[in-house]
C-alpha cells in the first residue's frame, strides 16, 4: 500500500537539471557592489540637487528661522510649566482646605452624639429594658 521513497544518492543523477554545470549562476560580487555604490552616489547627488532647488529659503535664513522657532518653543514651554505648577499648588491647597473642613465636621458630629440605648440587645450583653427590674 505505501510505496517506499527512493534514496536521493541513488537517483540524483537522473534528476532534471535546470542549469548546466559549466554555466555561472551568480555573477561576481564585486560587480554588484560597484553598481550599488555608483547608484547610491548618483541617488545622493540627485536628492541633494532637488532639495536645493526646491528649498524656499537660503540656508542662513532657514537656520535663523529654526533658531527663532526654538526660542519661541522654549518660552512657551516655560510659561506652560509655570502655569501648571501654579494650578497644581492652587488645587492642592483647595483639596487640603476641604479635607480639613470635612474632618472638623466629622469630629464635631461625633462629639455631639451621645450614645443612646434604643432598647435592643447588643453583642456586649446588654439586656432589654423590659427585663430590667424597675425601681
Amino acid at each position: 500500500m505505501t510505496q517506499q521513497k527512493p534514496n536521493y544518492n541513488e537517483v540524483k543523477h537522473n534528476l532534471p537539471q535546470v542549469y548546466k554545470e559549466d554555466q555561472v549562476i551568480y555573477e561576481e560580487a564585486s560587480t554588484c557592489a560597484k553598481d550599488f555604490v555608483v547608484g547610491a552616489v548618483v541617488g545622493g547627488l540627485i536628492g541633494t540637487a532637488v532639495g536645493l532647488l526646491l528649498a524656499p529659503k537660503a540656508g542662513s535664513e532657514l537656520r535663523d528661522d529654526v533658531a527663532v522657532q526654538a526660542l519661541n518653543l522654549k518660552d512657551k514651554s516655560l510659561e506652560l510649566s509655570t502655569t501648571a505648577k501654579d494650578k497644581t499648588a492652587q488645587l492642592s491647597q483647595q483639596i487640603q482646605n476641604q479635607t480639613n473642613q470635612l474632618v472638623g465636621k466629622v469630629k464635631t458630629l461625633k462629639a455631639d452624639t451621645v450614645p443612646s440605648d434604643d432598647g435592643t440587645v447588643s453583642i456586649e450583653g446588654e439586656e432589654p429594658l423590659e427585663d430590667l427590674p424597675q425601681q
